[in-house]
């Protein structure tokens, strides 16, 4: 470990040493999630107080036994040889070059067509937990009503993520659009809390429920990932029954070890989507909501 006295998070004394004694504490849970998976990093090099910057290529660097690589071809040519981790050696070695955040697509890269989660990002207004709370479990309402059983995560940030973990049997498409629609029912049913508007500027004070994580090789933060803000804030599943004691961003480097001993989501089995299309659709036309085609890019 190079400079592991550099200080990371000025606002808290903690410094790059510090950043990998936690990954390398939480090095298991974390490759539950990332190992095998084209992941995007986010480096901090000089600590929070300096810029930093996403990396979704490979570091070249270091050899393929450290860090493996995933190529995929790029719209309009080209190719992105992502990153990929395979155990702790990996972790550390991203740590060492001052990653802070993992972020993961919903697929590994064995099948990345067909994903083995669901995500649902709960986007409310800055600073608004409040809103945060209230979505989140208006979502998972209707989600429940599906048979949608989901864990809830803090994002480190400034809302929860809800996850729900998948048979692998239905591809990414599919999955993506029955997130949509789920999170339209949901809106539908809570029309002043949530919306599915992806312009801030006419969310008017409602909180997103963006779905739009689902595609093969869009990326949500890592569950037990750390965050680049005061505090070391850490990306942590949490049980349904915390939501109103845990804001999003207050599980920090120094607590969140202390939480490995319970698993929150240790229940969560795997859903098979594609038995959600036809009660979903059922449902779509029952409430005369009409899905139009969406392109992020556009809209």
């Amino acid at each position: 470990m190079s400079n592991a006295d550099r200080v990371v998070f000025p606002e808290d004394g903690l410094t790059k040493g510090d950043v990998a004694a936690y990954y390398e504490t939480v090095s298991d849970v974390l490759l539950s999630f990332i190992a095998d998976r084209a992941l995007t990093v986010e480096r901090y090099p000089k600590g929070i107080g300096d810029e930093g910057f996403m990396q979704k290529n490979a570091p070249e660097h270091l050899t393929a036994e450290t860090i493996g690589r995933h190529e995929v071809p790029k719209d309009g040519g080209g190719t992105t040889v992502y990153p990929v981790v395979r155990d702790r050696e990996g972790i550390l070695a991203f740590a060492n070059l001052g990653v802070i955040t993992f972020h993961v697509p919903p697929s590994t890269i064995e099948d990345p067509d067909h994903p083995d989660w669901v995500i649902w990002d709960i986007d409310p207004p800055a600073g608004r937990f409040d809103l945060a709370r209230a979505a989140a479990l208006a979502l998972q309402e209707t989600l429940d009503s599906f048979d949608v059983t989901t864990g809830l995560m803090t994002s480190g940030s400034n809302g929860y993520h809800l996850r729900s973990r998948l048979d692998g049997s239905v591809k990414a498409e599919t999955v993506a659009g029955l997130a949509r629609a789920l999170a339209a029912l949901a809106a539908h049913d809570h029309p002043s809390l949530l919306t599915l508007a992806f312009r801030k500027s006419e969310r008017e004070g409602r909180v997103f429920v963006d779905w739009l994580r689902n595609a093969p090789y869009s990326t949500s933060v890592s569950p037990w990932s750390l965050r680049p803000r005061p505090g070391a804030p850490v990306a942590m599943p949490i049980a349904w029954a915390e939501i109103d004691a845990i804001d999003p961003n207050t599980v920090g480097l120094r607590d969140a070890p202390a939480r490995l001993e319970v698993d929150p989501w240790a229940g969560l089995e795997r859903l098979e989507m594609g038995a959600l299309a036809q009660p979903v659709e059922e449902a779509l036309r029952e409430n005369e909501i009409v899905l139009q085609p969406f392109d992020r890019f556009r809209s």
